[in-house]
């Protein structure tokens, strides 16, 4: 028996410090070597998926696609962004739209910002508010809401009041905020 315990002290005295090298050496070097091999692994499937976008993207049916695609967003943006040169001309076309459906009194006025911008974060669109006031019957105040809502650019109806007039032979007074997305002057 004390052979064999001898013998099994020895093989433990050997090969513990071995393994623990082994150990030590697998966690120190091998493991941070097979972390690097993966994320290159993954680093060159990224690479190959940037060359073959790009073999594609320089094709020119695909190209020929991306002009089209490109060109059927920017009339989508123009039905809810007011071009700059066209933003002086927005009063005159509300207007146009009051006298359309006969509303009288017509007030409008430029609302100073209030709450919470929206478009903050945006370096090419910006919002402008307009307050409208005007008197009329509730189905001109509903044909002036719906051609407003219809007009292109897109006017967003944020909120509207009607009051009730003091005396019957007058028209009820309704107030209206819009708002309209305006593109940004560039700079340079």
């Amino acid at each position: 028996m004390k052979v064999r315990n001898k013998y099994v002290l020895i093989m433990t005295l050997t090969w513990g410090p071995c393994l623990g090298l082994a150990v030590l050496f697998h966690l120190l070097v091998l493991a941070p070597q097979m972390q690097r091999v993966t994320a290159l692994e993954a680093e060159l499937v990224d690479a190959r998926d940037l060359y073959s976008q790009a073999t594609e993207a320089a094709k020119q049916e695909n190209q020929a696609r991306l002009v089209e695609v490109t060109d059927r967003v920017h009339e989508r943006v123009s039905d809810f962004v007011l071009r700059l040169e066209s933003a002086p001309d927005l009063a005159f076309e509300i207007a146009a739209l009051a006298n359309e459906t006969q509303v009288g009194s017509l007030a409008m006025k430029p609302r100073e910002k209030t709450g919470s911008a929206t478009l903050a974060h945006s370096d090419r669109i910006g919002q402008r508010q307009i307050d409208l006031s005007f008197a009329g019957q509730f189905d001109q105040f509903a044909t002036l809401l719906n051609a407003l809502e219809r007009h292109r650019p897109v006017l967003f109806v944020e909120t509207f009041t009607i009051r009730r007039p003091r005396e019957e032979t007058m028209r009820p007074e309704a107030k209206m905020q819009l708002a309209v997305l305006v593109e940004k002057p560039r700079e340079g």
